[in-house]
């Protein structure tokens, strides 16, 4: 499979890389279906092998099950309560909780407690905060699009399953 197809052309030599000092103040904000992020690095800043986000997952928000085919995701909690699925396991997870997703797995996620959580949440190589930006910009520029949301998800090679 291709990997991010918008990390290809900033793919640079360890030597060109800069090292990156970023607060949550200083990160790019996206609010991509309605959920507040912070794009912390992105695959602009790491030559595309890495990106992470920090996300503010609402009561009861949170994606339905998915999978990526061409990235392995990982989600650390940093605060709130969630139900999880990877791969048909279900499980409730708190703060400190360590998630891997590899590339292909159907996994999900709800924020089951009263309160907002948040959640850092990364991806290798590092597509996930230009997904979340082409989705934030397809809301922005008119709303949820069904035709240009099914195109983001081929590019990006994210597919939504029952």
């Amino acid at each position: 499979m291709p990997s991010d197809p918008n990390a290809a052309d900033t793919c640079r030599s360890s030597l060109d890389l800069k090292p990156r000092i970023v607060t949550p103040d200083e990160a790019e904000a996206l609010r991509p279906f309605g959920i507040d992020m912070k794009v912390m690095m992105g695959a602009e800043h790491t030559g595309g092998t890495f990106s992470a986000i920090i996300a503010e997952i609402k009561p009861g928000e949170g994606p339905p099950p998915h999978l990526h085919q061409d990235r392995e995701e990982y989600f650390y909690v940093l605060e709130g309560t969630y139900q999880l699925s990877v791969d048909g396991n279900e499980t409730t997870v708190g703060p400190g909780t360590m998630v891997f997703v590899p590339r292909g797995t159907v996994h999900a996620f709800k924020n089951v407690a009263s309160t907002s959580g948040k959640v850092l949440e990364w991806t290798i190589p590092g597509s996930n905060g230009a997904y979340f930006r082409a989705v934030h910009e397809m809301e922005a520029a008119g709303g949820f699009a069904p035709d240009k949301f099914a195109e983001i998800n081929r590019q990006f090679v994210t597919e939504f399953v029952d």
